[in-house]
């Protein structure tokens, strides 16, 4: 399932998450150390002051005399003098003879006490109690002058949580834990202005699934792909290119001179040139952010320059020249033209494929360059391909609504190196010329004429002579 987040949203979630586990996770650890320390102090205090308590000589003689009201008027010194939560003083059987709260006089101490009977101090944790989370101690009140228990003394205090969070320093905790996420957003917002733009917003997902296409496709195509990078490095090429330009079990692909020096030259159009004992034909595409102007009027990712080779024995299929086609009809659709198109193989083509793909890609774009002429109406803004291969051969007509050639052109418009287009590095007027040198090869013949447009025809029969490879 395709998730809508971009990789950069995801790494400042995936940060913010991360922080927050572990200062929760420090918190808690913080916590269950300090309240481990804070029992271990209290446990050591409750226990000293409690036998304290138990010498004081007050208690001891009202102890000896039974004097309950002087152990209850006694109650709220010693717990002062003691510093501790709660006080209370027993018989040697557990009745409560005075206590912290005055209704539990007479009320018998739930747990046994003949342990500090005989002698024994204990310490307890409890977090049962009416006092909630408390350590407390049981003392034995001591006759100095006979050594008999004439009872048993216990105090507490209170473990108070606020008192452990602060201890724990969890504030600073959750201060520290705060400017590291702040940090950290700021350089995920870095990372992912970065991301942002070199994924164009895209989740990873997506970018696999525009891979997986873009690569598809590229090892489909029968013509070279190449895409190349700002500063002229090839940063991906199909099979087709790397067997034209020579770079199988090669190391770093490096573009030919003549290609290079013919790229700058072929932007938003194409050039025909001579390269490691080939003809290729090049087109050019440069491409920029969305946002940016794209002269070359497309829309993928990269620069790509496209290589074909005239030589191939496999037969050109309805959909590869649908996909041809509709890959012209988009770019015509960014120009403002509207391109229609038939294509019908009953037969295979006389033509070698990519010989056939590119007599049409540069009959089309010739096409497409007249029809978005800026001067045309809205009505002339168009173009209409038509492909037949049957028993008889091929034809392949593209006509357009733009003005067409005048008469003096007509007779130059298949002529090597003219053009009435700007002359770039690589030079103009190589696509027709290329267009009629393929069909007189297979022995057909290349031809233009006007009649409510400009039509381009190119014929070619079913029996052409051979062609030399080139």
């Amino acid at each position: 399932m395709r998730h809508p987040w971009s990789i950069a949203r995801r790494i400042a979630v995936v940060h913010v998450a991360l922080v927050a586990a572990i200062a929760l996770f420090s918190v808690w650890s913080a916590y269950l150390q300090a309240r481990e320390v804070a029992q271990r102090v209290e446990e050591r205090h409750v226990q000293g002051v409690t036998t304290l308590v138990a010498r004081d000589p007050a208690l001891v003689s009202a102890l000896r005399a039974g004097d309950a009201p002087a152990l209850q008027a006694g109650i709220d010194g010693w717990i002062a003098e003691a510093q501790v939560s709660w006080l209370t003083v027993m018989d040697p059987d557990g009745m409560r003879l005075a206590s912290w709260r005055p209704e539990q006089v007479g009320v018998r101490y739930p747990r046994p006490v003949d342990a500090v009977v005989a002698g024994d101090t204990v310490v307890e944790l409890s977090s049962t109690g009416a006092a909630g989370r408390s350590v407390r101690a049981l003392a034995p009140v001591v006759d100095p002058e006979d050594g008999t228990v004439l009872g048993v003394v216990t105090t507490g205090v209170q473990i108070s949580d606020v008192a452990i969070m602060a201890q724990a320093q969890i504030p600073g905790i959750l201060l520290g834990s705060a400017a590291v996420a702040a940090v950290g957003l700021l350089v995920a917002w870095l990372v992912g202005r970065y991301l942002n733009r070199v994924t164009l917003g895209r989740g990873p997902e997506q970018i696999a699934e525009q891979f997986l296409l873009a690569e598809t496709a590229m090892d489909s195509l029968e013509a070279g792909v190449v895409v190349l990078a700002p500063d002229g490095r090839a940063r991906l090429h199909n099979d087709a290119a790397a067997r034209l330009l020579g770079w199988e079990g090669a190391g770093e692909p490096r573009l030919p001179t003549e290609l290079s020096a013919a790229l700058p030259g072929a932007v938003g159009g194409e050039a025909s040139l001579a390269a490691g004992g080939r003809v290729l034909v090049v087109q050019q595409r440069v491409v920029r952010s969305p946002g940016r102007s794209d002269p070359g009027g497309s829309a993928p990712p990269t620069a790509r320059a496209v290589l074909s080779r005239r030589a191939a024995d496999e037969e050109a299929s309805d959909d590869v020249l649908a996909a041809l086609l509709d890959a012209k009809a988009a770019q015509a659709r960014e120009r403002g033209v509207a391109l229609t198109w038939s294509a019908e193989l009953t037969a295979p083509a006389p033509l070698r494929p990519l010989d056939l793909l590119t007599v049409l890609g540069n009959l089309v774009d010739n096409a497409l360059d007249a029809a978005a002429a800026p001067d045309l109406s809205a009505a002339d803004r168009w173009v209409d391909v038509e492909v037949v291969s049957d028993v008889a051969g091929l034809l392949v007509q593209v006509a357009d609504g733009g003005p067409g050639p005048s008469d003096a052109d007509r007779g130059r418009l298949f002529d090597r190196g003219w053009s009435t287009k700007p002359v770039g590095a690589a030079g103009r007027g190589m696509g027709l010329w290329l267009t009629r040198r393929i069909a007189e090869e297979a022995g057909g013949v290349a031809d233009v004429a006007t009649d409510s447009g400009t039509v381009f025809t190119v014929e070619v029969p079913r029996n052409p002579r051979p062609q030399e490879e080139t």
